[in-house]
């Protein structure tokens, strides 16, 4: 049996879709439940900061330099719990570069409601 590379690849991306419309789902028919567990997790200054950095896609160099960070372990120190919690994920785009974005779950929360937690 053959498999192309290609077909893999289509494969991966109908199932990340699919998942993201469930993360979507969820996020939407329990956003009060949802923003209740952000507020558990933003509880520092620096998390909304990096959280609200990350509505557009970004690499750990911009935010270590953004962030004025001193090592990569001063940036995963505040990464490192934010993406334990799913309010964000590393994804890799077309051209190979590994950025940091907001998860489906954060994503699918009304839009005043990611204003208020994010305090902005």
């Amino acid at each position: 049996m053959e498999v192309s590379s290609q077909s893999l690849q289509d494969e991966l991306v109908a199932i990340k879709d699919r998942l993201g419309a469930i993360e979507t789902i969820q996020s939407i028919s329990n956003a009060t439940v949802v923003e209740r567990y952000v507020r558990e997790h933003l509880t520092t200054l620096k998390a909304k900061q990096i959280m609200r950095e990350c509505a557009e896609p970004r690499t750990r160099s911009h935010l270590t330099s953004h962030f004025r960070f001193n090592s990569g372990p001063a940036l995963d120190h505040h990464l490192k719990p934010l993406r334990e919690a799913d309010l964000l994920r590393k994804t890799v785009q077309e051209n190979r570069t590994i950025v940091y974005e907001w998860s489906k779950l954060f994503r699918g929360l009304p839009k005043s409601t990611v204003k208020k937690v994010l305090g902005g």
